[in-house]
């Protein structure tokens, strides 16, 4: 089983990129694109960035996602546009945005950001193992575990914002005029930028290419109702062309209305039908199942569930407007879960009573059920290992069918933990 994140990111470009005619430049894994006069861009599999030239300098909108990337573009920008980078705009404080910017310093550019991104990027340094952690999970990465100097050396090139703001910011550069909205939507400190002399707007991850990220397991809350109204604000700019994923995806024509009319009524519908099920008191439990696109658009090309997924988006919407307390009281202070588990396993008395139980419901194609029955055996007795090789074939099925970057991605890293477990095990046992 493969990780899905680089076709995805692929098909999520192929669909999406319909602008004809456009120079590519392929280097280091980054396209260059010059779309429209003044408007350049530079994409890769995961990141993106965007340049506006102006007769007064450049306008740089996010930095892409690592050193390397960002001195490629770099040169990139000083070899095909005229002046210095006067303005960086970052979109919000993920890594992917933010990562390069050290090297557009050069310039010694104002960096314009919301007020509450550097509250962001501190808790990002407070949470660095704990971030390194569910990145391996995530995106399938090595999970790192760093020394305090090394995350404290990292850290230390990471660029905090010389001006912030909060609600409109303009700002005009030469010929063009940038105005600058904050909002929440997939972070707290979210901004999008319209420049009006070109009827372009700069997105940010309002807009993935793909079902809308607003839904993380390993994430806080994403701000559903707030993210629908900005970019219900950038359609009634009635724009020509919109960058959207950090510049590395580009709408124009019909294209734009259809992904912004596609992604509005899919964030409005299934945000309701969460407040619905709340008043309702529907466990979120069966909420995460019962809750659904319209049919109209469960097959629509801009909604596909390649990097997040609804049951991810009613999870999120939910805990926004919910505690954490489901209404069984058995819930309200509980007891850790090993222990649960445990007296649940000696109830029981017999671990082949629960690995039987559990293949007969992957037999059954139950096999999210079996995955929960098995658990109460594996975290009674971790080191049992036909539980495990059994937990292995139920993530290999759940993977098998499933094309949702990061729900994918966990099966694979769970794998790979089991995997290697039992090679352990056996490797001790043969010394």
């Amino acid at each position: 089983m493969k990780v899905m994140s680089e076709k995805s990111g692929k098909s999520m470009r192929k669909r999406s990129d319909k602008l004809k005619g456009l120079q590519v430049i392929t280097s280091q894994g980054i396209k260059f694109r010059h779309p429209m006069k003044d408007v350049h861009t530079a994409s890769m599999i995961i990141s993106g960035c965007g340049w506006v030239d102006t007769d007064d300098g450049i306008v740089l909108i996010d930095t892409l996602i690592n050193k390397k990337a960002a001195k490629t573009t770099y040169d990139k920008i000083h070899e095909v546009s005229k002046g210095r980078i006067k303005y960086i705009i970052y979109t919000h404080g993920h890594g992917d945005h933010i990562g390069g910017c050290e090297v557009f310093m050069a310039d010694k550019p104002e960096v314009i950001a919301s007020k509450y991104l550097p509250a962001r990027l501190d808790k990002y340094r407070m949470l660095a193992q704990h971030r390194n952690r569910i990145s391996a999970q995530q995106f399938d990465l090595p999970e790192i575990k760093m020394p305090e100097k090394q995350i404290a050396r990292i850290y230390s090139s990471v660029i905090y914002p010389t001006k912030t703001f909060l609600g409109e910011m303009t700002f005009k550069l030469g010929d063009k005029t940038f105005e600058l909205h904050t909002t929440r939507a997939e972070t707290d400190d979210a901004c999008w930028v319209w420049i009006p002399e070109i009827n372009a707007a700069f997105v940010g991850d309002l807009i993935i290419g793909s079902f809308p990220n607003i839904g993380n397991p390993w994430k806080p809350t994403r701000f559903a109702l707030d993210w629908v109204k900005a970019l219900e604000e950038v359609r009634a700019k009635e724009p020509e062309i919109i960058f959207a994923s950090g510049a590395g995806i580009m709408y124009r024509d019909d294209d734009v209305s259809a992904v912004l009319d596609a992604n509005i009524e899919a964030i409005r519908n299934m945000h309701d039908q969460v407040i619905d099920c709340i008043n309702k008191d529907i466990h979120i439990t069966e909420m995460i199942h019962k809750i659904q696109l319209p049919d109209h658009l469960k097959n629509n090309p801009h909604l596909a569930f390649l990097y997040s997924r609804p049951e991810f988006f009613v999870y999120n919407v939910y805990r926004w407007y919910h505690g954490y307390f489901d209404g069984n009281p058995a819930n309200l202070l509980p007891r850790p879960e090993k222990e649960v588990m445990d007296e649940i396993y000696k109830i029981i008395g017999d671990p082949e009573k629960i690995l039987n139980s559990a293949k007969d419901l992957f037999d059954q194609n139950q096999v999210q059920l079996g995955l929960q029955i098995l658990d109460i055996l594996i975290q009674a007795d971790p080191e049992n290992i036909n539980a495990r090789k059994l937990r292995i074939r139920m993530l290999k099925k759940l993977g098998s069918r499933d094309y949702c970057l990061m729900s994918r991605n966990a099966w694979v890293y769970f794998i790979k933990k089991d995997k290697k477990f039992i090679r352990s095990r056996e490797k001790a046992k043969t010394n």
